[in-house]
Formats: C-alpha cells, sequence, structure tokens
C-alpha cells in the first residue's frame, strides 16, 4: 500500500504536466492557466454549497450519520482535487461533487472493508484486548533441612 501510494505521489504531477503541455500546445499558455483557474474557482465554490448542504440535512432531517460521513469525506476530497492545478485532478474533483457517485464509492469501499475485515478474521488474525494483573498469593515455607544427626528443627505435637 505504501508504494502505491508513492506510485500515485510521484505520477499525478507527471500526468498533470503533460496534460497541461499538450493543452498549452493547443490553446495557449494563458488561457490554459486561466481555465485552471476558473475551473478551481467554480469546483470550490460547489464544494463549498454541497457541504453547508450536508450540514444543514444532518442538522434538520436527522440524516443517517453514515451517509453524512460519506458526503463528507468525499467533498473533502474533491476541494483537495479541485485546489490541486491540473485537469485530471480537476475531472476527478468534478466527478466526487455528484452526489450518487458519492454514495456509490462509499458504499464500495464499505464493502471492500468489511470483506477485507473477515479475510482478516478468517486467517485468524484476532486480537482480544483486556487488563491482567498478577495476585500475590503466599507460598509455602520451604521444608526445613535436616540436620546431621537427622532431626529438623521442627516442633513435635
Amino acid at each position: 500500500m505504501p508504494l502505491i501510494i508513492l506510485l500515485l505521489i510521484l505520477a499525478v504531477p507527471v500526468v498533470e504536466l503533460s496534460i497541461l503541455i499538450d493543452i498549452g500546445g493547443e490553446i495557449g499558455a494563458l488561457p490554459t492557466i486561466a481555465l485552471c483557474i476558473l475551473t478551481a474557482a467554480v469546483g470550490l465554490t460547489i464544494v463549498r454549497q454541497q457541504g453547508l448542504s450536508t450540514l444543514r440535512d444532518i442538522q434538520t432531517q436527522g440524516q443517517r450519520i453514515g451517509t453524512s460521513i460519506v458526503h463528507g469525506f468525499f467533498l473533502a476530497l474533491a476541494g483537495v482535487c479541485l485546489l490541486i492545478p491540473g485537469f485530471m485532478t480537476d475531472i476527478i474533483g468534478g466527478l466526487l461533487l455528484i452526489p450518487p457517485l458519492r454514495l456509490w464509492l462509499g458504499k464500495g469501499i464499505a464493502s471492500w472493508a468489511m470483506t477485507h475485515k473477515a479475510e482478516s478474521m478468517r486467517r485468524g488474525n484476532i486480537v482480544i484486548e483486556g487488563e491482567f494483573w498478577t495476585a500475590e498469593t503466599k507460598q509455602p515455607a520451604p521444608e526445613p533441612l535436616p540436620r546431621e544427626d537427622g532431626n529438623t528443627d521442627r516442633p513435635e505435637n
């Protein structure tokens, strides 16, 4: 998983840069920059409106908290994608602004997580947490060693 994240961090800027160069070659540098700024501004405005709408729905309708968390998470991710300059991330951010797509992705991730959890439980990776303490117990006194004359120091009853 860390390797995939590293590859994404390295690949996304390279792909974005190549797309920007291609589009800049077609329409020019200034229109390309203006288009990037415009998509970021419009996208962030929509993210703000949908985020406030999600908060309002939670307060008024008492919407299920799981659905609200899914919407909030993907709206935050859409905002990040729209802030990153480039057309590929703007497209991803724009797609994340569609509520049914957000719910579909949320259900897919939840389904994957449940399957992954079930698989790990089948492999025996069960962790049971708890507390323990040791009770001090009185140990019996050691038996006295016999003396050379065969007597012990025990009192006789």
